[in-house]
């Protein structure tokens, strides 16, 4: 079991709200093991904060909102 504080997880909720993330990517900025990361962004996406989206070749991890600003530019064309 991968255990993490509410510090980290508000950590890694911070970055999520600025962009879209590789967890890879998002665990070296903040310089946390990847399967803290993932452990983290997998218990935000089952509360409904985070959630994946794609480009198309690749998947990220951002906040909903940040998700909803992106499907509605990629709608707009």
């Amino acid at each position: 079991m991968v255990d993490y504080s509410e510090e980290d997880k508000q950590k890694v909720l911070g970055q999520l709200g600025k962009k879209t993330w590789k967890i890879s990517e998002l665990a070296k900025i903040l310089k946390m093991d990847k399967k803290v990361v993932r452990k983290i962004v997998q218990d935000l996406i089952e509360e409904g904060v985070a959630g994946y989206w794609s480009s198309g070749s690749t998947t990220y991890v951002s906040t909903k909102e940040h998700i909803d600003e992106l499907e509605k530019k990629r709608a707009e064309g």
